[in-house]
């Protein structure tokens, strides 16, 4: 697709308010090929009409034919081109790219730390100064203690809830569940279950490639991983998932990315230990149907499949849910600003959720977000129903709960830490 007719790629869009009252509009890229870029509204609108079909000349008439204002050709000529220096347009100078890159992570043993200089810093000194004032900040759960010797855990913990919003806003509720694991956990392996953002073909994907983190690269067991995809496809239904057909969506996935990071500050170079990555993808098709996931023959071989394959592993093993909760707001979709009334409701409703989730009850969780059709967007449910589906714990603890809500009162994220136990 060439300038003379652009086409906008498929790109998250969402609206930001000014403090001067003007409303402009961020466009971002969910695949991180591209730099995210906020337009005004006029802009914004012009960047809309870019399908492909229409010419720089038809694009000022489209234009005006819905604001009845006119446009100037070199405006829009000047917008195309910055699009396209952002790598928002679909051209081949994008298309040339999108190839390069994705042909250089597929033929990587490792994963990039795709998120370090965005989300949390690069430089390994201030990542570790960050880290640390997680945990001792006034809202964080304190310095975790040395890790138990080997054999010598006691407390029972099989697994956590972490969430995966980024560390300038969640970082302290990270700090509540990863010092639980420190102190009471003595595993060799971590199966980390996380969100896949990005729409996959199956149900869940397991990449076999180390995680980089700017603290160190943290290994992942390629051999557990081949042995998982052995006992899935000799579990019946098992062999329709392809547990490598997704690879791609593991590229620029943060929500497994952030747990290798605070894996590596607070084990790495103390212990040795392993990762088993695993993206799982929406369950929302289960709630249209009106079916529990575990009756999903799909769903069912996969956990049936970690099971057997944890059990034959021989050594200790935790698991880790990467979930968030609740995205509420203008940016995800509704209508009005948010204001403290609905806050208090969503925490509410987040805290009845973490309830069936701590009973610990997978179903109970799922039917809690089914009942009104995910209305609040709960980002984190098929990685945490996964998680209890195949540890199946005793009992859970909420750690901590928090809002993170922009001042402008167009978006909401919610998220919480909690601990699972076998006893």
């Amino acid at each position: 697709m060439s300038l003379e007719r652009p086409r906008l790629r498929r790109l998250e869009s969402f609206p930001v308010n000014q403090s001067s009252g003007e409303v402009v509009f961020a466009l971002r890229d969910p695949e991180g090929f591209g730099n995210s870029v906020v337009l005004p509204h006029a802009a914004a609108l012009l960047a809309s009409l870019m399908d492909g079909s229409r010419t720089l000349g038809e694009l000022a008439s489209a234009f005006e034919a819905r604001t009845r204002e006119s446009v100037d050709l070199a405006d829009i000529e000047q917008l195309v081109h910055d699009l396209d220096d952002r790598m928002l347009l679909d051209t081949p100078r994008y298309r040339a790219r999108w190839k390069q890159e994705l042909e250089f992570f597929l033929n990587s043993k490792t994963r990039p730390a795709m998120h370090a200089g965005k989300a949390y810093p690069a430089d390994p000194q201030a990542l570790r100064a960050e880290l640390t004032t997680l945990f001792a900040t006034g809202n964080g759960p304190g310095t975790p203690g040395d890790p138990p010797a080997e054999g010598n855990a006691t407390a029972g913990l099989v697994g956590i809830l972490s969430p995966h919003i980024d560390l300038h806003r969640g970082g302290p509720t990270f700090a509540w569940s990863y010092k639980r694991l420190v102190e009471e956990s003595d595993a060799e392996l971590f199966v980390i279950f996380g969100t896949a953002h990005t729409p996959m073909s199956n149900l869940f994907c397991v990449t076999r490639k180390d995680f980089e983190t700017p603290l160190g690269t943290v290994e992942t067991d390629r051999q557990l991983a081949a042995r998982l995809t052995a006992n899935l496809t000799a579990t019946p239904g098992g062999a329709e998932l392809n547990l490598a057909a997704d690879e791609l969506v593991h590229r620029y996935e943060h929500s497994l990315e952030f747990q290798a990071v605070f894996l590596q500050f607070l084990l790495g170079g103390r212990r040795p230990f392993k990762i088993l990555p695993v993206l799982v993808g929406s369950f929302h098709q289960f709630m249209r149907d009106g079916t529990k996931p575990i009756d999903s023959p799909a769903v069912r071989a996969f956990v049936a499949a970690m099971r057997k394959t944890i059990e034959a592993y021989g050594r200790r093993a935790c698991y880790i849910s990467s979930g968030d909760l609740a995205h509420i707001g203008q940016r995800f979709g509704d209508r009005s600003l948010l204001n403290a009334a609905r806050l208090e409701r969503l925490a509410a409703d987040d805290r009845a959720l973490l309830e069936a989730t701590c009973q610990p009850s997978a179903n109970a969780m799922f039917e809690h977000v089914a009942k009104e059709n995910d209305a609040n967007r709960v980002c984190g449910v098929s990685p945490t129903y996964t998680m209890l589906e195949v540890a199946r714990p005793k009992r859970g603890e909420l750690l901590k709960y928090d809002q993170a809500v922009e001042l402008d009162g167009t978006a909401c994220v919610s998220f919480a830490s909690a601990a699972f136990y076998d006893n």
